[in-house]
């Protein structure tokens, strides 16, 4: 099968999943990214605008650019419609389009909407991300190298200043190759643990983002 009749065939059975979501789910938001996201992790943040029919979460994403460009760690927030919201349902969103990299949604109404709002300047691909559950300010990363990083996003700005190096707040060294096995522990604060390709489980006390132990 050649690319272009891939291609196709991706568009063709795309058209039929989006006619048929109205019966397959309740709501659903798609958004566009410029490059893939291995990690995607709800952060506990939720703001409720005055006035508004919706509430604000925030979600965790990374970049994988395969070398092409600068990767970042990203936050965005997450439009939803309140549980009061009043939204048409009747069909996908028509600004949608009818391809995959459209943007759509169905279900959320106006509310519906993601954007990045936070970029942090990453060396090479965010293969796993992990908020700190008693701080999620924090946010732990697993690189394409055999590092495991630790970023207070308190502390970076919005949008990262041109050329900017990476500057996470601490850089955890142990493993010998990447891996995606990474979490935090909900009873013990700062304490991290990862897995990777070189069989290690490495255990690591952070304590509060002031030096890893």
């Amino acid at each position: 099968m050649d690319s272009l009749t891939e291609e196709q065939l991706i568009a063709e059975e795309y058209k039929i999943w989006k006619k048929n979501t109205p019966f397959l789910y309740d709501l659903i938001i798609s958004k566009a990214l410029e490059w893939p996201s291995l990690p995607c992790q709800w952060l506990p943040d939720k703001r409720e605008p005055a006035g508004a029919d919706y509430v604000i979460e925030k979600l965790i994403l990374g970049t994988h650019t395969s070398g092409e460009e600068q990767d970042y760690l990203m936050i965005a927030d997450v439009r939803l419609p309140s549980a009061n919201a009043e939204v048409d349902g009747a069909e996908f969103d028509a600004a949608g389009g009818s391809t995959p990299q459209d943007v759509g949604g169905f279900g959320a109404g106006p509310a519906g909407k993601v954007e990045v709002i936070q970029r942090i300047a990453h060396p090479g691909e965010v293969n796993r991300a992990a908020y700190m559950p008693q701080n999620p300010f924090v946010i732990a990363t697993k690189t394409v190298s055999s590092d495991v990083l630790v970023f207070d996003t308190s502390k970076h700005p919005l949008k990262p200043p041109t050329g900017g190096k990476p500057t996470p707040q601490l850089c955890l060294k142990g493993h010998k190759k990447e891996g995606f096995g990474l979490a935090w522990s909900g009873r013990r604060e700062g304490y991290l643990v990862s897995g990777s390709e070189d069989s290690l489980v490495c255990l690591w006390d952070v304590g509060a983002v002031g030096g890893g132990k």
